[in-house]
């Protein structure tokens, strides 16, 4: 399985793909590649905000993995 970065958020110039043999393995790769490579996306944050944009797109990534796989 697999999902391009730039699937997740339309326009970011990325050309990372995560994949992976399951669902969950894209949506980690995913996740750890966000949080080390957009950490920026991020900033100025409060800790609600980032648990609530977390979960956005927590979300977000496993309804592309369904659609693109």
């Amino acid at each position: 399985m697999k999902l391009p970065c730039d699937a997740v958020v339309p326009g970011l110039d990325c050309d990372f793909v995560a994949e992976g043999e399951s669902a969950d393995a894209v949506h980690g790769a995913m996740m750890a590649h966000g949080g080390e490579t957009h950490s920026d996306l991020m900033a100025g944050k409060s800790p609600e905000e980032m648990m609530k944009a977390k979960d956005e797109m927590d979300g977000h990534i496993r309804q592309l993995i369904a659609a693109h796989n």
